[in-house]
């Protein structure tokens, strides 16, 4: 990935997080990993976001829960790739059958490296079906004329979809390529 495709993620990433601010989400449960930094950074850069750092995945499903409940609004869940995902599962469940809405953004594996014997590569997309309003995966290849209105259109959908026409999770997949971290400058 070059310094410009780096640079071109970063951009797709900050649209994701204008967008939630833009509807009104300003809660962000982030479970840290390395392949979630790059959204973690956005989000935590984002002055519209009260970002809460829970490091164990099952008790950030909970606590989004909690808070989602308490504002009727989504509550955005961040984690890495790879099982880590998997730990959210509960919370999804009560959050679907509650009628709770939750945006779960999982850092996942670009394509390419699923099914390679490689740590934290599952299977990611529709990971919570059968307990979600919707599951996207965010797009791998940026660099299409039409990726940023693609971007945009899955993300409003997404958003929307949290809360209509029934509230609930919703999942978006988000597949990052290496480096996760700013070139170093120079």
């Amino acid at each position: 990935m070059t310094a410009s495709d780096f640079n071109l993620r970063q951009s797709h990433l900050a649209l994701l997080a204008q967008l939630c601010a833009e509807s009104g989400l300003s809660n962000v449960i982030i479970s840290p990993g390395s392949r979630s930094a790059p959204l973690t950074a956005t989000f935590a850069s984002h002055s519209a976001f009260q970002c809460r750092v829970v490091y164990d995945e099952r008790s950030a499903g909970y606590i989004a829960l909690g808070i989602a409940q308490q504002t009727n609004l989504p509550t955005i869940l961040i984690c890495t790739s790879g099982t880590a995902a998997l730990n959210y599962t509960p919370a999804v469940a009560e959050a679907y059958y509650q009628q709770v809405p939750l945006l779960l953004l999982t850092a996942d594996r670009p394509p390419e490296w699923i099914d390679q014997q490689d740590n934290q590569a599952i299977h990611q997309e529709r990971l919570y079906e059968p307990h979600l309003q919707a599951s996207y995966t965010f797009p791998s290849d940026l660099s299409h004329p039409d990726a940023r209105w693609h971007v945009r259109r899955l993300l409003s959908e997404a958003i929307a979809r949290c809360t209509r026409p029934v509230a609930g999770p919703v999942h978006i997949n988000v597949p990052l390529r290496e480096p996760l971290y700013p070139p170093p400058e120079g």
